[in-house]
């Protein structure tokens, strides 16, 4: 079973570092790793790329394949370059891991059994702190979706959470990449889903477990444009997935959510806040989707 792995660095070559080490430190070296920056800052870049080659730490013993975008293609964006990369070099497996993750020494000895006798996609669980997840709730008609802590086998009404995620060179030509239309949030669930619909084995694992530090997402997009991005996708995951009656619900959804965020504009209520979630809606009635044009935006999960 031949194994890549997966990373976007977007501006936080630390805590990529901090990964790759990790990996480096492997019981088990059969793999390769995938870094793919999408245009962080020259220093960030640089960082990143000095500590890759630094012989002591990572070249002798990890072999990274750095690819760096010209523009920031986000996480779907992003993990497409390096997955399409990967199974063109022949690897049977990719397994996506958000840069601010690190593992345990026998992290890939424990992972390499598991995926070579299973298929479709894998979720991993992701200690954060003191708790474990390794997937999100399903709900329709939702503008966040929330992770679960139950560890049960039981993978309905479930999807697999983007901070690690195992997909088979099998399951990606069945369903193709992670949709670029999103950019940046549910572009996971909506990858679960299709793979559902395609009759793509999910399924998910307690151990071996990858190590998450709380997400400063929020603090890098802002809340306002963490609302857009969050209402504008959570439309289009509805509209697109949806069964007939929620496609149908989706416009009814969004005119509550227009005249509930006129509202409290009118009354002075988080202003900002609405003003960002109407644009979120407006944006997703024009079709404007992808990357939003402003702001600072993130490329992990």
């Amino acid at each position: 079973m031949q194994l890549s792995i997966i990373t976007i660095n977007y501006n936080g070559s630390e805590n990529t570092i901090k990964l790759l080490e990790s990996l480096a430190g492997q019981t088990d070296k059969d793999f390769q790793v995938i870094v793919v920056d999408n245009a962080s800052e020259k220093d960030d870049f640089n960082n990143l790329k000095t500590n890759i080659n630094r012989q002591d730490l990572l070249k002798q013993v990890l072999p990274v394949n750095v690819i760096r975008n010209e523009q920031n293609l986000g996480f779907s964006g992003g993990n497409n370059v390096g997955i399409r990369d990967a199974f063109q070099g022949g690897y049977s497996w990719v397994l996506l891991l958000n840069n601010d993750t690190w593992v345990e020494r026998d992290f890939i000895a424990l992972l390499r059994p598991i995926l070579s006798s299973r298929g479709g996609i894998v979720g991993l669980s992701v200690a954060e702190g003191s708790k474990v997840v390794n997937r999100g709730v399903l709900e329709w008609l939702r503008p966040t979706l929330e992770h679960i802590y139950s560890q049960d086998e039981d993978s309905m009404g479930y999807y697999i959470n983007g901070a690690a995620m195992a997909i088979s060179k099998e399951a990606l030509e069945k369903i193709g990449g992670l949709d670029e239309k999103y950019f940046l949030y549910f572009e996971d669930t909506d990858y679960s889903v299709r793979a559902k619909k395609a009759g793509v084995k999910v399924s998910f694992i307690k151990e071996p477990r990858v190590h998450h530090a709380i997400s400063t997402t929020t603090k890098k997009l802002g809340s306002p444009l963490l609302l857009r991005y969050h209402y504008r996708n959570a439309l289009y995951f509805n509209w697109k997935n949806g069964p007939l009656h929620i496609k149908l619900f989706v416009w009814f959804w969004s005119f509550w959510i227009i005249k509930k965020q006129i509202l409290k504009i009118m009354i002075y209520h988080n202003r900002k806040e609405s003003q960002a979630i109407l644009k979120g809606v407006f944006d997703f009635y024009r079709g404007k989707m992808g990357k939003i044009k402003t702001g600072t935006e993130a490329s992990h999960h």
